[in-house]
């Protein structure tokens, strides 16, 4: 349910003045590939390197059996473990983010971008497991509060999506049309759904008759399928959009604007509270609302880019779709009335702002709830065989206590270094990881190491299940702050035109501005506001307060109404 230029940046924007940063040539894919090729290659001989070091230090480490108090190894086997290669290590800077996104992308195993079809990769099992984390808890909101799962075809018949003719024309150039099944023509060309508004209120048509079959809501978890012809982008610009809808029809307008709040007050525990990021709640100007919508609010977010990603779009669409599609009802009068009804939508976009976000130059740093393990125990394995049995038991152990107090825990007893174990972990962005050695074993101790801040803390073996859960919790709580405080610091209040361009070409995120209007008419001035610094008018909080009297559009001249966030966006 995002708009055509919500979901795809402005083809104005391409002749927009960049910054200088923003200047420089975009590697190609196969640049980027060519560079993990490399870089690969370069780890594996590092590794390889290194574990025939290992092998010949391990005489004198197994003789000497010496470990620290917190189970780390000895002397000999720490400065081996600290030549270990870094598994990733790209700079997440205003300039290097693109190179880090696409990177972490494929390093961390969340999509492959080798399926032969442009802006349709494959969502890997890592990132499947992130993306259904978000899903399932939109499903459990939705179930809640009283909106029911549903599933509606694919293809969209052309009559139908023509129907609502504000609607089809910002679709219609972004849709896939189907027109043969087999070797035979369809007597009636169709669309694989660009959204589904038009495949399901014809059947709410039929549905509803009395106002006993209000309030009728439902929500999908499917695919939506733009052509997008711009550059496409894993989680943030594809063709096949993995989301989630919800679609519902009320008696009155006060009924489904609640409706909307409740769905506001999801999107907020979820974004805010369970993944630790935020965004400006904004409602779009006339020109850029969802198409056929009375109105459009969206959750726009700030990358560290500096551009901004639309995150959630909700929308009342007021009767204008019960009209077009015949969605009456008999009121308590017995008078017929069109129904009022709501759509709002979220889609990957969510899982690419948490994972820029909170992101570092080693890779992902996970909020708890995407990650598919939240504790990998890595043992330390020196000294004896009897040891390492020792180790791998009580680490297994361990695991098993977590698992029991609903912690996702994994032994990596795997055969490499735990240098190399670290690096990967960290780079995968698992929140916790845990050491155990044979001191540990001896002690009914091991360390427990924080992913955002590398903070060690020895803890005693009964206390496992707690102390994890309790650092779960900092850390949750540690990325939020961070992740709003970099929002807080990305929205500057300009007024001038110069400050807006600085805003936007230096400082990055929102340049908040007086504006004259949100009408129609405004519309010359977003393009003016276009040429002036490259970004737009991405709308208006209706919640704050508008400008003091006598303030003026920095635009125009004209007597400011509203104050206006400018960004450049995805």
């Amino acid at each position: 349910m995002e708009s055509q230029q919500q979901q795809a940046a402005p083809a104005a924007e391409q002749a927009a003045p960049a910054p200088v940063a923003e200047q420089r040539k975009k590697p190609t894919a196969e640049e980027i590939e060519e560079r993990k090729r490399q870089t690969d290659e370069l780890r594996k001989k590092r590794a390889a390197e290194q574990r025939s070091k290992t092998a010949q230090q391990k005489p004198a480490a197994a003789a000497g059996k010496e470990e620290s108090p917190a189970g780390t190894p000895s002397p000999a086997a720490a400065t081996a473990t600290a030549a270990t290669p870094e598994t990733f290590n790209f700079p997440k800077d205003r300039e290097g983010f693109a190179a880090w996104y696409d990177n972490i992308m494929t390093f961390a195993d969340i999509v492959d971008r080798r399926y032969p079809v442009k802006g349709m990769p494959i969502l890997k099992p890592y990132g499947y497991f992130m993306h259904n984390q978000i899903m399932k808890f939109a499903e459990q909101e939705w179930e809640s509060q009283g909106i029911q799962g549903a599933q509606f075809p694919v293809l969209i018949p052309a009559d139908f999506l023509g129907r609502e003719k504000e609607h089809v024309k910002g679709f219609e150039k972004e849709c896939f049309w189907v027109t043969k099944g087999g070797e035979n023509d369809l007597e009636t060309k169709c669309a694989l759904r660009p959204t589904s508004e038009t495949a399901m209120y014809p059947m709410y048509a039929l549905w509803i008759r009395s106002f006993r079959d209000l309030p009728l809501k439902m929500y999908q978890t499917n695919s939506v399928y733009r052509y997008e012809t711009k550059d496409t982008r894993p989680l943030i610009r594809v063709r096949e959009i993995p989301w989630n809808e919800g679609h519902t029809c009320h008696a009155t307008a006060a009924d489904a604007l609640d409706c909307l709040e409740q769905a506001w007050g999801s999107y907020t525990r979820m974004t805010r509270d369970l993944l630790g990021f935020t965004g400006v709640r904004i409602r779009r100007a006339v020109w850029d609302k969802f198409a056929g919508s009375e109105h459009t609010d969206v959750l726009d977010t700030i990358m560290p880019c500096g551009r901004v990603l639309q995150a959630v779009g909700a929308h009342y669409l007021g009767q204008k779709f019960a009209r077009v599609f015949d969605i009456k009802f008999l009121n308590k009068e017995n008078a017929w009335e069109y129904a009022y009804m709501t759509c709002f939508g979220i889609s990957t976009r969510i899982l690419a702002a948490a994972l820029a976000i909170h992101g570092d130059q080693k890779g992902l740093v996970l909020p708890p709830m995407l990650a598919q393990k939240q504790v990998v125990i890595v043992p330390i394995l020196v000294g004896k065989k009897t040891s390492y049995e020792e180790v791998i038991n009580k680490a297994k152990e361990y695991r098993d206590v977590l698992m029991r107090a609903g912690i996702r825990a994994y032994v990596d007893d795997t055969p490499s270094s735990p240098g190399e174990k670290f690096y990967y972990w960290e780079m995968k962005g698992v929140p916790l990881r845990m050491e155990v050695g044979p001191r540990d074993v001896q002690n009914g101790t091991c360390v427990v190491v924080r992913r955002d801040t590398g903070e060690k803390s020895t803890i005693q073996g009964a206390d496992v299940a707690a102390a994890c859960r309790a650092g779960l919790d900092a850390l949750l709580a540690n990325i939020r702050a961070k992740g709003l405080e970099f929002h807080r610091t990305h929205i500057t209040t300009c007024n001038t035109v110069e400050e807006m361009v600085h805003a936007i070409q230096v400082v990055g995120g929102f340049a908040r501005i007086p504006f004259h209007s949100m009408g129609m008419e405004a519309k010359v001035s977003d393009e003016r506001v276009h040429e002036l610094c490259g970004g737009e008018v991405r709308g208006f909080s209706p919640a704050e307060e508008v400008p003091a009297p006598g303030t003026l559009c920095i635009i125009t001249g004209k007597p400011a109404t509203v104050w206006a966030y400018v960004a450049r966006a995805y």
